[in-house]
């Protein structure tokens, strides 16, 4: 017969598993502060639909009345949402005054990205991939659903940034362009995704620049592949806009940067350079 199992070695175990429950048990939950109680009843009242853009919040006195917390804590609690572009404050007195909803979430969107990325070290080659994944995505779609003025501003806005030669204005146009294109793909969260990502990405992308010997060709270059991708948009021809897309915004990277040029996989998106790469180069 196999031996018995030592009953004092049993009785031990479920000794040790009674007192890490114990352990566990006696944790103490930490109380949420004040501040965060009136954010999560905003959000509530947002989410709910009970408040929508444009209204406005009822004065600070009778929020920390209705929430039964004090007015500092109601005043922390508008302005973490006004960092995040739920709400945005009108100054001065009268009816005018006060806190009202806003609609800018893609304010709050960039920051919480560009520190996200910047402290844990995202390298640009992660951020470059989901930026190609989704400008793909939204060119097929422009290409698909934009009306016709839309995608002709989508073209003269290429050809405008044929005269600028300030690297910084460039950019800013540059920004508005690949934004645009979210835009017109119809989906509502494609240029907030695509703003946020920008924003995160300015610093690296003003370095590239810097960095470029030609940066006369190099401009001209990006406007002739910023009007070809547009006139691809403009006829309609999704997929071909998407590759150009692609190619465009890899050959830039890996020229800028100086990095072997992103492989593409099967579906035609980047994928990340070799690891040694990626430690290298950071968002920030």
């Amino acid at each position: 017969m196999p031996p018995k199992f030592p009953v004092s070695r049993y009785t031990e175990a479920v000794s040790r598993s009674i007192q890490r429950t114990n352990d566990f048990l006696a944790e103490p939950i930490r109380p949420r502060r004040a501040f965060e109680d009136v954010i999560l009843q905003i959000r509530q009242a947002v989410v709910e639909g009970r408040l929508r853009v444009g209204d406005r919040l009822p004065h600070e006195r009778e929020l920390a009345s209705r929430f039964a917390v004090s007015r500092q804590s109601v005043r922390e609690g508008l302005r973490m949402l006004e960092g995040f572009g739920v709400l945005s404050a009108r100054r001065g007195v009268g009816p005018e005054s006060g806190w009202i909803v806003s609609a800018d979430g893609g304010a709050g969107l960039s920051v919480l990205l560009d520190l996200y990325t910047s402290l844990q070290k995202i390298s640009i080659w992660d951020i470059l991939e989901i930026r190609e994944s989704l400008e793909m995505l939204s060119a097929r779609s422009a290409a698909a659903r934009a009306a016709s003025d839309e995608k002709a501003s989508l073209v003269a806005a290429a050809h405008a940034m044929a005269p600028v030669t300030q690297r910084e204005a460039f950019l800013r146009a540059d920004t508005d362009f690949h934004v645009g294109i979210a835009r017109r793909s119809g989906n509502l969260l494609a240029p907030l995704f695509m703003g946020a990502i920008r924003d995160a990405m300015g610093r690296v992308m003003l370095a590239a620049c810097t960095h470029v010997a030609d940066w006369p060709g190099e401009r001209e270059l990006l406007v002739r592949e910023h009007v070809a991708i547009a006139e691809l948009i403009e006829r309609g021809d999704g997929d071909a806009a998407a590759e150009a897309l692609s190619r465009h915004i890899r050959g830039f990277y890996s020229r800028a940067l100086r990095e072997p040029a992103v492989p593409e996989t099967r579906g035609g998106t980047a994928r990340t350079p070799r690891r040694a790469s990626r430690k290298k180069t950071t968002a920030k």
